[in-house]
């Protein structure tokens, strides 16, 4: 209720706001169309252990009834016997048939296995009592071995090392089989405790893909670059170990080439096997805007680079946390009839906190990132001619956050709130504003149609999960949603403003490998600033995975 009140809120405020027009260069900066084809992350499938007894309850002879005066262990360790006290206390003293003395090690096992030590399982030998003592086996559940069953990997099975030679504990056993599940390409579909010629052995089942490609086309960008565009992601995984991945990302305008070409390469290995993973990517972009700007001749051109190191915090089904870290160095510049008219160039480094977790019924995504620019390898300086703009320079100190948050409503119905806010110190070059518009929030209204230092925004979407829908055997999801946000910039800037829009639409899975998304958005603010109305805009999207 308190997310829905904000989320209304937001709504009014930029209502009652009056909508600025963005700069049109601005809105073709290359930076900007960079930014908004960096690679999204994959949903993670979280695997859950499977969990068999390693070795029977009980051995004694359903004919034998045995006087317990007291109870003590063989084998245990971690736990000490008082952790079993309240148990022992309901046997000692009794004359104990088979039967009891099966729920006996049947409590003993619940119980560690309720401390956490997920494979923890006790048995009673044949024996002749002495002075009443009854002697139980306990097996802490030590891991010995693990068995890969499907594709080995190294970088799996160096991931599972750290839990052979000690009891597995149900924390530690889900952090590594996520940990080993995180390497590019690796799916752990199950994992269980076996006994092997007398050993505890994990097995873990993989399965590997080498290389996946998927293939994007949508309409929703601005008119000088596109609207239609045409987008192809490659992976490629094990390329020169087990626990790397070279990823390629293209991006182009498939009717007019010269309006839009963008590359981006990124390499990413494995260096330890808690799961830190460093990376290499650079972009380059280049455009030639057309449309209403085409009688301008402005082009524009963007390169950067980036080195980061990922780190897992926390890894759970129910709640991950992970650690990044980046520095940044990015090129951009713009030109009208072949004469420089912008040059910006930023050096940032960026500590981010990305978390994925149960919360109030559903699951929460979200992240937080601090970035601050450096005076330093020739970045743009304050009173800069060629600036993007002239009351920016290339230090600033920004912090971005994003949350998404899904619940099932029963019936087949889900609802789903996202917002995403900026702050920034000082007033910010083109690259690092924060804009409204496009896909992700105000899908009225074209890509970064107002854009300015800080801002927020929000949307609420309530959609029905739509089974065999029309006998095709597949599935779909029809969906309502309402958006709004505003952007403002720090010391009296151009720019900025509120937007509104609503709309809905369906997403369908196709085949096993085609999805489809078909779209009906209204601007309910305003008109839009390419259009000059308020007419609907359909908004299409067909991803094909290879």
């Amino acid at each position: 209720m308190t997310q829905i009140k904000i989320w209304t809120s937001i709504c009014a405020i930029v209502v009652a706001s009056p909508a600025l027009g963005q700069s049109a260069i601005d809105r073709v900066d290359p930076s900007r169309i960079e930014r908004d084809n960096l690679p999204k992350p994959p949903k993670v499938k979280e695997p859950q252990p499977v969990v068999e007894r390693a070795v029977p309850a009980t051995v004694i002879p359903e004919t034998i009834a045995v006087e317990v005066g007291a109870i003590t262990f063989e084998g245990l360790r971690d736990l000490s016997e008082r952790d079993f006290s309240d148990i022992f206390a309901r046997y000692i003293g009794r004359s104990l048939s088979a039967d009891e003395l099966t729920r006996l090690t049947e409590e003993i096992g619940s119980r560690a296995r309720g401390r956490g030590y997920v494979f923890a399982s006790a048995a009673i030998a044949p024996q002749r009592l002495s002075a009443g003592v009854l002697r139980v086996q306990y097996d802490p559940g030590i891991l010995e071995a693990v068995r890969i069953d499907g594709d080995e990997n190294a970088a799996v099975r160096a991931a599972l090392a750290p839990l052979i030679g000690r009891p597995a504990r149900m924390d530690e056993v889900e952090r590594r089989l996520l940990i080993a599940g995180d390497v590019s390409g690796v799916t752990i579909l199950r994992s269980a405790f076996v006994r092997e010629d007398g050993r505890g052995t994990l097995v873990v089942k993989t399965s590997e893909t080498r290389t996946r490609v998927r293939a994007v086309f949508e309409n929703d960008s601005t008119a000088p670059i596109g609207p239609e565009q045409f987008r192809i992601d490659a992976d490629i995984n094990g390329v020169l170990a087990s626990d790397d991945a070279f990823t390629v990302t293209y991006v182009s305008t498939p009717f007019e080439p010269a309006e839009l070409q963008y590359v981006r390469a990124g390499y990413s290995k494995r260096v330890s096997r808690d799961g830190t993973e460093v990376a290499l990517a650079v972009a380059a972009s280049s455009t030639h805007p057309g449309a209403y700007l085409d009688a301008f001749d402005i082009s524009g051109d963007s390169l950067s680079a980036t080195v980061s190191v990922l780190q897992p915090l926390h890894r759970r089904r129910t709640a991950s946390l992970w650690l990044n870290g980046s520095v940044s160095l990015r090129d951009v510049e713009q030109f009208r009839a072949g004469e420089r008219r912008r040059r910006d160039r930023i050096l940032a480094v960026r500590v981010s906190v990305n978390w994925n977790m149960q919360a109030g019924g559903g699951l929460l995504r979200g992240s937080l990132t601090l970035s601050q620019g450096l005076d330093a390898l020739g970045a743009t300086a304050a009173g800069d001619a060629l600036a993007s703009r002239d009351d920016a320079d290339g230090t600033f100190t920004t912090l971005l956050g994003w949350g998404d948050w899904t619940r099932g409503l029963g019936g087949g119905v889900s609802l789903r709130l996202a917002a995403q806010a900026q702050l920034s110190s000082r007033p910010l070059l083109v690259a690092e504003e924060i804009g409204i518009g496009g896909s992700a929030f105000l899908r009225g209204y074209d890509y970064s149609e107002r854009s300015g230092d800080q801002g927020y925004m929000g949307l609420a979407e309530v959609r029905y999960d739509w089974r065999n829908p029309l006998g095709l055997g597949r599935k779909a999801q029809l969906y309502a949603f309402v958006d709004g946000g505003r952007v403002t910039n720090l010391a009296g800037g151009f720019g900025g403003g509120g937007l509104v829009s609503g709309g809905g639409g369906v997403r369908a899975d196709v085949s096993p490998s085609i999805d489809a998304n078909v779209e009906l958005a209204v601007p309910l603010s305003g008109p839009r600033y390419e259009t000059e109305n308020k007419d609907p805009r359909l908004n299409l999207r067909v991803l094909k995975a290879f």
